[in-house]
């Protein structure tokens, strides 16, 4: 069977060229397939007075019924996703979702719908936002398609789900801060048996700011917890972390013992990205990175805590250079700000989570080394594992003056990567 594949033969680099065809070849076939399902439905237009196909089941009227795609997209014939589901060999279902998010993004999300076809996003990645954005009136989304599609190479869910939710806040605050105040008013914690006896499932819905807090305070327990000899899993001493606060006493004892070895400052930091006109607005919105888009009624309240720390924002040009291998903490924060994930091709990792790269190594001063190594332009964030790739695995890279970064892999390939900064999109710099 692998030798009917033509493949037994190639070499290292013919294997990576047939891979990469390959995988254009399959993105292409997405795309038409898209552009063949918003056809269908264009040569399929609802009857005046008959029920569209949607969503949900129609009453006696024909109403009930939710259409495939959000407002502004048009409406499709009922039965007219059942005969391309029949040819697809797939289920009605399955159909109707099909020709939903080609419609989404054919007449509302046109920026993306041009990056699918231009193979610089994945239909699939496309039709995920696709989804997440049929309840948006047609101003927000098509605010929300200028700012999933401003860097195509960072488009995933996550991001998605957070540009679409601050379009959302944008453009209906008083629904965003409604569901603000929903979700708060459903905070809980649940407790479920789980798969054995011996295991119970907890599931938690904090406050954001309260959530931030218990993450560290767990993983400060599970650090001094393995300072105590234990040698279990990083997941598994947080889970034990999280009996220890169950006795109070004990959680404190063992927080002061970490505390009083200075290891750190005790303090839960979120990262704001606000700016002077939504600080003004009661209609603005900020960005809470890891967390999203917020109202100003939640910011403010917030900033008005007496556990909340606001610190200045950084001066982004400032290229001070250091002569000492670890950066001091302003720098580390502005190369964070400057490059939000790791800059390995195709790698997303935050790089809060990263270390900090010199791209031309360092050499200590008492060995040779010259002056002024450690400064911005010579810093990058590669988490450990491609960190190491660099370091061990033949991979080379450098920063060009435009911000990009340009790898070498071990057969000489080339890749360009594109990292844009944290500093979010707003509806005047679209």
């Amino acid at each position: 069977m692998f030798e009917s594949f033509g493949v037994a033969d190639l070499t290292r680099g013919e294997v990576l060229e047939h891979v990469r065809a390959a995988r254009v070849a399959e993105a292409a076939a997405a795309a038409s397939q898209l552009a063949l399902a918003a056809r269908w439905a264009e040569l399929h237009p609802v009857p005046e007075g008959e029920t569209p196909a949607g969503w949900g089941n129609a009453d006696l009227h024909g109403e009930g019924v939710v259409p495939l795609a959000g407002m502004g997209a048009p409406h499709v014939a009922e039965f007219a996703p059942m005969e391309l589901a029949a040819t697809l060999g797939v289920s009605h279902t399955v159909g109707k979702q099909l020709m939903g998010d080609a419609l989404e993004l054919r007449h509302r999300l046109p920026r993306l719908w041009d990056l699918v076809h231009s193979g610089a996003v994945p239909a699939w990645r496309a039709r995920q936002v696709a989804r997440l954005t049929t309840d948006l009136s047609r101003d927000a989304a098509t605010f929300a398609d200028k700012l999933v599609s401003a860097d195509p190479a960072r488009i995933n869910q996550v991001r998605a789900a957070k540009l679409v939710d601050e379009a959302r806040l944008r453009f209906d605050p008083d629904r965003a801060a409604a569901d603000e105040e929903e979700s708060l008013a459903r905070r809980g914690a649940w407790f479920r048996r789980g798969r054995t006896p011996g295991v119970t499932d907890v599931q938690l819905s904090l406050d954001a700011l309260h959530a931030a807090k218990l993450d560290e305070t767990l993983s400060d327990l599970a650090c001094q917890l393995k300072k105590l000899g234990d040698n279990d899993s990083l997941d598994v001493r947080r889970a034990k972390a999280v009996g220890v606060l169950a006795d109070p006493q004990q959680a404190l004892s063992l927080l002061a013992g970490e505390m009083s070895g200075g290891t750190r400052e005790g303090k839960t930091v979120l990262h704001l990205h606000l700016g002077r006109d939504d600080l003004a607005n009661d209609d603005g919105a900020g960005i809470f990175e890891k967390v999203g888009a917020a109202t100003m009624q939640l910011i403010r309240g917030w900033l008005c805590r007496t556990d909340v720390t606001i610190r200045p924002v950084l001066d982004m040009s400032r290229r001070d250079a250091v002569d000492r291998h670890d950066p001091p903490e302003w720098m580390r924060e502005l190369v964070l700000l400057r490059d939000e994930h790791c800059v390995f091709p195709g790698c997303r990792r935050d790089s809060r989570g990263c270390d900090l790269d010199h791209l031309t190594e360092y050499l200590s001063l008492a060995d040779g080394g010259p002056p002024g190594q450690t400064r911005p332009d010579n810093l990058a964030p590669l988490c450990r594992g491609h960190h190491r790739a660099k370091t061990h695995g033949h991979w080379s890279y450098k920063r060009l003056d435009d911000g990009r970064y340009v790898w070498t892999g071990p057969n000489a390939e080339q890749f360009t990567v594109t990292v844009a900064s944290r500093r979010p999109l707003t509806p005047r710099q679209t």
